[in-house]
């Protein structure tokens, strides 16, 4: 079920907010979003629900010896290390087996080894089981390194590993930061307001902006490239990484606001990624959930940039691989995260020369700097990211044409979807116009009549995406295979 469907509007939150506020016991309440939870997984398929129970009760169980102080250190060490290889095994299996078996099965063709090839297992992946997997991890190695955050209670530690807004699409939230949001919070009306108003900021971006984007530009995916002028595709080039921000980005705020409603506080999953200065800033400020839990759990404790160049090349390179292997289990996946690591990598090492060619700080050339390293990085960004689309082949084919197709003659799919589409141009300048942050800036003064003309536009930001939820069946979302 996603958040921007008519069942959940209209049947699923309201009856769940229902139960919730009737519900006068904070454990009762609990209950109630934990139970929930598990519908609304179960929605997708009912079976996988058997798999987030063993998830819950294996890691309810691991934390518990992990966080024993009576155990010696040795002990706690091993049942940590217990706790992340299953969490990992049952990861493996579901999204990394078959592309791991198809690995194998290239190196055996490689060497003529023929009648060894292995049967190549194409497992239902379960929903989201990249964000909860991350999550009960974080929590096995939060107790271990603070035993005092140990969860007793298996219902509030299946709450924080099922909890809907952020179960199925994140952003990945840590048990050290919502362990006490499970035993005390807060609610009140200004909350609940901020709430259903973030909510519904996101249902906008995902339904209004991101759905039309990913509509021209799987229109423009299915056609011949070679073919079709590179002003056009370089047009789909942009408009797919807006796609995806806005499909995601829309997404988070949705959980945020979800979260909101019910006393919750999550953290920021974007904060304006396109106006980052290098690809480093780039991944600071997008998808900060997963760019911080990589840091933290893996490239700090493999020594960061501790322990000399060489270590930290390496570290670098380790960790965006594997972050590009979490996105999918396919070699252009693996490339994505490989090649930004690579160019966060060269980027630092270029750092002090671009101030050498193109100035330092206060002089006249420090804003050309800035500006051409803007473009750049962005550039990098925007290019990398159709890997992210398209598997190794296409990506490579759609580079080709990309740069190979400056005139040519436009065929007809192109001219419906661009040339007579003003609906599609409108909301391509909308979605670059609020990728930028100048509209939180705008100082408006807080009277009755600005706050009236907010929630006005809040409503009727509403009403149009409702109705197009509900006269348009193309709703695709992106995360949601993760």
């Amino acid at each position: 079920m996603l958040f921007s469907s008519i069942p959940f509007i209209i049947l699923f939150l309201p009856v769940t907010l229902l139960l919730y506020f009737c519900c006068p016991v904070l454990k009762g309440r609990n209950l109630i979003l934990l139970l929930a939870s598990l519908l609304f997984y179960a929605w997708g398929e009912v079976r996988f629900v058997l798999i987030m129970i063993g998830t819950i009760a294996m890691n309810y169980c691991l934390g518990l010896l992990a966080g024993d102080e009576n155990h010696s250190p040795a002990k706690r060490k091993a049942f940590l290390a217990a706790g992340i290889t299953l969490n990992l095994a049952v990861l493996f299996l579901f999204k990394y087996l078959g592309f791991f078996e198809q690995i194998l099965n290239s190196l055996i063709n490689l060497f003529h080894l023929t009648g060894s090839e292995l049967a190549v297992h194409r497992l239902i992946l379960p929903l989201g089981i990249s964000f909860y997997t991350f999550q009960s991890m974080s929590y096995v190695i939060d107790v271990y390194r603070n035993p005092s955050m140990v969860q007793k209670n298996i219902l509030d530690l299946g709450l924080f590993i099922t909890f809907f807004p952020q179960l199925i699409a994140g952003p990945i939230v840590r048990y050290q930061d919502i362990a006490g949001q499970i035993k005390k919070r807060n609610h009140s009306v200004e909350k609940f307001a901020c709430g259903i108003e973030r909510f519904i900021t996101g249902l906008a971006k995902k339904v209004l902006l991101a759905n039309t984007l990913a509509e021209a530009v799987d229109g423009i995916l299915l056609l011949h490239w070679q073919s079709v002028p590179s002003s056009y595709l370089l047009l789909a080039t942009v408009s797919g990484i807006l796609q995806i921000y806005y499909d995601f980005s829309g997404y988070s705020d949705m959980a945020i606001g979800l979260a909101g409603m019910f006393g919750f506080a999550i953290k920021e999953n974007f904060n304006y990624p396109f106006v980052s200065k290098s690809l480093t800033e780039f991944w600071r400020r997008w998808h900060i959930s997963l760019s911080t839990w990589f840091r933290d759990y893996l490239y700090f404790p493999l020594g960061g940039n501790r322990k000399g160049i060489r270590r930290t090349v390496f570290n670098t390179l380790v960790v965006f691989t594997l972050v590009g292997l979490w996105h999918g289990a396919s070699y252009n996946f693996v490339f994505f995260g490989f090649a930004c690591g690579l160019v966060i990598i060269i980027e630092r090492m270029l750092k002090d020369k671009a101030k050498t060619v193109f100035g330092s700080p206060g002089k006249t050339g420090s804003v050309l700097r800035a500006c051409l390293l803007h473009l750049i990085y962005i550039s990098l960004a925007i290019s990398l990211f159709m890997f992210f689309r398209l598997d190794m082949k296409n990506a490579f084919s759609f580079y080709k044409s990309l740069f190979g197709n400056i005139s040519g003659n436009i065929p007809a799919p192109v001219d419906v979807l661009f040339l007579t589409d003003r609906r599609f141009y409108i909301i391509f300048i909308f979605a670059v116009a609020f990728s930028f942050p100048w509209w939180p800036k705008l100082k408006i003064p807080a009277n009755g009549f600005t706050v009236s003309v907010k929630y006005i536009l809040l409503l009727a930001l509403f009403v149009l995406s409702f109705g197009t939820l509900a006269t348009d069946a193309y709703n695709p979302f992106i995360y949601f295979r993760f």
